[in-house]
């Protein structure tokens, strides 16, 4: 169980919602993650997100859009790569009235 676990809101709408649909649907599964393939990219141009999440490799990160996610998404920060990467680590996905909830 995770002890300690920061939410961050971030913006990128169009962005978040094709890894949900890329991880989620695309491979038939109906809402169950498909692996860890698809991932969304922290850049240093993005200098609040980017300086709260450098440094905790490994760590688990709650992600808020109220826009397109109704509650919160899980994500793991990678960052073995020379650049920031957030791997979705919900396992299961519905999408009910254009919002996706995770469990």
């Amino acid at each position: 169980m995770v002890k300690h676990e920061i939410k961050v809101e971030i913006n990128k709408s169009e962005q978040i919602k094709s890894i949900i649909e890329k991880s989620y649907f695309e491979e038939g599964l109906n809402g169950k993650i498909t692996g860890k393939k698809y991932f969304l990219t922290i850049n240093e141009d993005d200098d609040i997100n980017y300086s709260i999440f450098n440094g905790l490799h490994n760590a688990t990160v709650k992600v808020i859009n109220e826009d397109i996610i109704d509650g919160t998404m899980r994500f793991l920060i990678d960052e073995s790569e020379g650049e920031i990467r957030l791997y979705p680590i919900s396992i299961y996905c519905i999408k009910e009235d254009e919002k996706y909830i995770f469990y």
